[in-house]
């Protein structure tokens, strides 16, 4: 008897339904923990826009023009950002009620340091942790699988990657959307500064205690005196701090598996995951100076495509057993032989791989290399004195040459070709020359598939 016939899905089965609710969001006011609420809290802080070396950092704080009622907020200040809410909500699936829900793949990266986890990687399944594995091959076939419609694979190795979302930018390039959507936001706030002074126990220059031929500044070793004056102190908040979140029910729905009766499952599946972190109640302590607490409970609705909404109550769900048995459905496997071994030839390997595919598809996409040759060709020139080719034209052709690394033969040709162009020859002598070693475009066309092929090859061979 499968899992399916052992719990009743009616309710979940509800959400999937193409006429069902097409997203499900929530919201919550919270509170500081503190004794006042007047207390000062302390935002992320980011590089300055300005990216000038020595420009402070700052924080995101949004003026809102309020010469255009009805919005009262002077501006809005992000408290905790949608990735960084995510990475807070993903390691719930460690968690030993949770763990057996998805695969626990890890990765020991030195004999000195402790295992690392997927739920603990910032880019999940296509962070560069794994690109030093034996996992790799298995992670570029999954998300080519995606990229044809088939999200299954993913799911078996990392289905954190579906409910949280993930880019294989320096791979694949196939992007995943994420279904949860969760940000915390304070409306009017001031922000503040602060400032520190560092004093040492002693004078250590003027007790001549610095050690001779010290290199760098005493202060460099604590050894002096260091002030920090007015860094950024944090943010007072006048308004309500708010955590809005939502789960995509229709991006979910549009995600298939092999066929019809494994995409049901998969769908199961990844509701189950998406709704306990969507549901379970959210990390307090998000950094030194932010702790939020509850001020009171979320309120949820759900919203159709006709733009009806109407209240949902999580509490009424068995969530827990719904996810044990729509895991079990799916037929999570825990790996076996873990942590993965983390081996930087294997690195080095996965990223040349990908570089040549990208480079490969860039000459595909740059149009046929024989035709761009024979327009640079004709475009060549003698100055006036007839003694050489001008400069602009001559530079593009040579430009061109020596960006050509795909292709065996159109690799010889090009190394022909700028080899004529070095020669101390007449300008009329040079020009027929190329004609003569212009490639025809049949040649060019053979060499640049034959090279995505193999690109494609070495991608799956990592």
């Amino acid at each position: 008897m499968s899992e399916s016939d052992k719990f009743d899905y009616t309710e979940f089965d509800k959400l999937l339904d193409p006429k069902g609710p097409v997203m499900i969001a929530g919201q919550q006011f919270l509170r500081i923990a503190a004794m006042s609420s007047d207390d000062v809290v302390f935002p992320p802080s980011y590089a300055n826009p300005s990216e000038k070396k020595d420009d402070p950092p700052v924080y995101n704080i949004d003026v809102i023009d309020t010469a255009n009622p009805p919005n009262p907020s002077k501006n809005v200040c992000i408290l905790d950002s949608v990735p960084s809410q995510a990475n807070r909500m993903e390691p719930l699936f460690g968690m030993p009620e949770y763990s057996a829900l998805v695969p626990q793949y890890s990765v020991r990266l030195t004999e000195d340091s402790p295992p690392v986890s997927i739920l603990q990687v910032g880019h999940r399944l296509a962070d560069a942790v794994f690109r030093g594995t034996s996992l790799r091959v298995s992670i570029v076939n999954a998300f080519k699988d995606y990229a044809k419609g088939n999200a299954a694979p993913i799911a078996r190795l990392g289905a954190t990657s579906l409910v949280f979302g993930v880019w294989d930018s320096r791979g694949t390039g196939v992007k995943v959307p994420r279904l949860i959507n969760s940000i915390i936001r304070a409306f009017n706030v001031t922000p503040l500064k602060r400032s520190a002074q560092y004093s040492p126990p002693i004078k250590y220059e003027q007790e001549g205690l610095i050690p001779a031929g010290l290199e760098g500044k005493p202060a460099d070793h604590g050894l002096a005196d260091v002030p920090s004056t007015h860094k950024i102190g944090g943010v007072q908040i006048h308004g309500e701090i708010r955590r809005d979140f939502s789960l995509n029910l229709s991006t979910l729905r549009a995600l298939k598996g092999a066929n019809p009766e494994e995409a049901k499952k998969l769908q199961r599946y990844i509701l189950s995951l998406a709704i306990l972190a969507f549901t379970a109640t959210p990390e307090s302590n998000l950094r030194q100076g932010c702790q939020l607490l509850p001020k009171g409970k979320p309120t949820w609705k759900r919203f159709f495509a006709t733009g009806d909404e109407s209240d949902w109550v999580p509490g009424s769900l068995n969530i827990a057993d719904f996810a044990a048995a729509a895991a079990a459905d799916f037929g999570v496997v825990q790996p076996l032989n873990q942590p993965l071994v983390f081996d930087k030839n294997l690195l080095k390997a996965s990223i040349d791989a990908d570089a040549k595919k990208k480079a490969d598809k860039k000459a595909k996409n740059a149009g046929n290399p024989a035709d761009i040759l024979t327009t640079l060709v004709e475009g060549l020139k003698a100055n006036k004195a007839g003694t050489k080719l001008n400069d602009g034209p001559a530079k593009k052709l040579r430009d061109y040459l020596q960006g050509i690394q795909v292709g065996d033969d159109l690799k010889t040709c090009a190394d022909e070709m700028l080899a004529v162009l070095d020669r101390d020859d007449v300008p009329a002598s040079k020009i027929q020359k190329l004609k003569e070693l212009l490639p025809s475009p049949a040649d060019t066309a053979a060499d640049v598939e034959s090279d995505e092929s193999e690109g494609n090859i070495a991608g799956d061979s990592e």
